[in-house]
């Protein structure tokens, strides 16, 4: 980039979330940080200090003597230890430039909590009498950001024109720091969903889209009430707090736009949708070959994990899967499971000979691996290498027959000691009047293995929509499936996200980009973002409508998507692969970077 068109501001951006992967705020910064390298002269990424993921992605550095003063005159008062260094972060567009980071330890400022929650309260009206733990544990880290930014102004370390931007309620105690004590930085604050929103949609009790139509065609905000009511007082406040007394208040999407007016009581000033980096995901030549890599590597797995139960065709096989947080109801995973067993059973009535295998990619607490799917991959990889070392030697046997012109027959070629080893692994492996189970993982009952049972997705033989929840973290080195996140989902045919409640929705995206068709709704943000973009008859990105729909109608709406894309031909398929790569591009940071300097630039511009 030009050097006139990078902006000659300090931007703090700060977050819990700065090398601390915890959700997808992570994501939002990480992939952005090359662009906003790029297009801020000087920025600079304050995060809290936690030991073990610092150890990985933290570089320490001596920082320059402006900013070591600061950081003395924070141990000084406060008892708060500040690090400098750089972020290292594999997306950075900037190879050889890592962000400069600076990571707090507020150890010695934690007796200063209830001082904290007094000032909040007289200043701002932040009520934390009842707090939870979850609200405690942030707050020292959050009051230091606002007073790391005072000391770094005062140490002349930064000047000029300052900018903080604050995520979440999280850090809302560092900016409610700076208005309360007049401290010469603008402010910018971002909420990705409302604290009190979010608990509404997940408890299920109540519809939170009409309880916000409701509100706002009758001109009112939320009560306390209601927080106190989901004992989340305490978060609410501090965000509603934070959002009013931000120069530039913002979100990511204009259905949580209009969540905040109510729940907040004030609108945002701009949106700023979140992106991914185009340029770091392959290319759609690159991406065909890597789908048939991985989708084979996949059905190895398949194969290793039902065949000892009963034969299954993995080559007649499609894979569904859907991925991210265990939030059972706003994440549509209880669509999903229905969605499912419904068009599970329209395909055994139609005798359907193809099977999906549906890949449900959400973790929770797995008290170990299942033994028998270990032994069953393990010994599905003993077999490969026999096979493989058998293999080199017909190869030699017909090469020694055709050039001595003997007749070649499969009694020749193939030894007898294979034979007996292939009938031996078969003996072993079999596992007669079982299924094989819907977890290569011990886990214990849940919403999700309770809407399987529900559906009667037990994997059957005769279902054609069969099952495995694979429900920890993936990892090329995990010793079960072996493959990353990404390498995971390029190997899928199609992702399905059907949010009931999603600020964003990240998963559809990077579904997309690395050309997958994939399925989001238009209660999800980025649903509402791609929506225009959507013809009708296009199964590349698939937004399914909830926003005002009975349950059941969304739930009809999505098993015929699903049962579309079930009938598709392969070269259709492609066609829309390649439609899902090419949209994925409208949210590429190249493009979406510009509203968070207009951000900026709308802050500093305040009086």
């Amino acid at each position: 980039m030009a050097g006139s068109s990078v902006k000659d501001i300090t931007v703090l951006e700060i977050s819990y979330e700065v090398c601390n992967k915890v959700g997808g705020i992570y994501t939002v910064i990480t992939s952005k940080m090359g662009r906003m390298m790029e297009s801020i002269k000087n920025y600079i990424a304050v995060g809290p200090y936690y030991e073990k993921p610092a150890s990985l992605q933290f570089e320490k550095e001596k920082p320059p003597k402006s900013f070591q003063k600061a950081f003395d005159s924070l141990h000084k008062k406060y008892g708060i230890n500040c690090h400098y260094g750089r972020w290292l972060i594999e997306e950075a567009r900037l190879e050889k430039q890592r962000p400069v980071t600076i990571l707090i330890d507020p150890a010695g400022y934690r007796a200063s909590t209830n001082k904290i929650k007094s000032e909040l309260w007289e200043f701002a009206n932040v009520d934390s009498i009842n707090s939870t733990p979850h609200y405690d544990e942030p707050l020292p880290f959050a009051r230091a950001t606002g007073l790391l930014a005072e000391e770094l102004l005062k140490s002349g370390a930064i000047g000029g024109k300052v900018v903080a931007h604050f995520h979440e309620w999280l850090t809302g105690a560092g900016l409610l720091y700076l208005k309360a004590n007049r401290v010469p930085c603008r402010t910018v604050f971002i909420t990705h969903s409302t604290a009190l929103g979010r608990t509404i949609a997940g408890s299920g009790r109540e519809d939170i889209y009409r309880l916000i139509n409701d509100g706002l065609r009758k001109k009112q905000t939320v009560s306390d009430d209601k927080a106190r009511e989901y004992n989340a007082v305490d978060r609410h406040t501090m965000e509603r707090a934070s959002a009013q007394h931000a120069d530039v208040f913002t979100t990511v999407s204009d259905i949580v736009g209009t969540e905040c007016e109510f729940i907040l009581g004030r609108k945002p000033d701009i949106i700023l949708h979140n992106g991914l980096d185009m340029s770091k995901f392959p290319v759609m030549e690159d991406l065909s070959d890597l789908h048939i890599k991985y989708r084979d590597h996949i059905r190895r797995f398949v194969m290793a994990y039902f065949s000892p139960y009963y034969p299954i065709d993995v080559n007649n096989t499609l894979f569904y899967f859907i991925s991210g947080r265990f939030e059972f109801h706003n994440k549509g995973i209880d669509l999903l499971l229905d969605s499912m067993g419904k068009l599970n059973n329209r395909l055994k009535k139609s005798k359907s000979s193809r099977t999906i295998i549906l890949i449900i990619w959400v973790p929770c607490y797995v008290r170990g691996r299942r033994p028998d799917i270990m032994d069953s991959l393990a010994l599905f990889e003993d077999l490969e290498e026999t096979i493989s070392e058998e293999s080199g030697r017909i190869a030699g046997r017909i090469m020694d027959f055709f050039a001595q012109r003997k007749k070649i027959t499969c009694s020749s070629i193939i030894g007898q000691e294979f034979l007996h080893e292939l009938k031996k692994a078969e003996i072993s492996i079999r596992r007669k009047d079982q299924l094989p189970p819907v977890s290569p993982f011990l886990i214990d009952s849940n919403e999700i293995t309770q809407g399987l049972e529900r559906n009667g997705l037990t994997n059957s033989p005769d279902d054609r929509v069969k099952v495995i929840y694979y429900p920890t973290y993936l990892s090329s080195t995990d010793g079960v499936l072996g493959l990353s996140y990404y390498n995971a989902m390029m190997g899928c045919h199609v992702g399905i996200f059907p949010s009931y409640y999603e600020s964003w929705g990240y998963t559809p995206l990077e579904a997309a980009a690395l050309g997958c068709q994939s399925v989001t709704t238009d209660l999800a943000g980025y649903g509402r973002f791609m929506k225009p973009n959507i013809r009708k008859g296009d199964f590349s990105i698939m937004v399914i409508p909830r926003e005002g729909r009975k349950y059941e109608e969304s739930l009809e709406c999505l098993e015929e998507q699903l049962f579309s894309i079930y009938g598709m031909t392969k070269r259709q398929r492609v066609q829309f692969k390649i439609k899902a790569k090419q949209l994925s591009r409208l949210a590429d940071w190249s493009s979406l970077i510009k509203n968070y300097i207009r951000a900026y630039d709308m802050a500093l511009s305040k009086k």
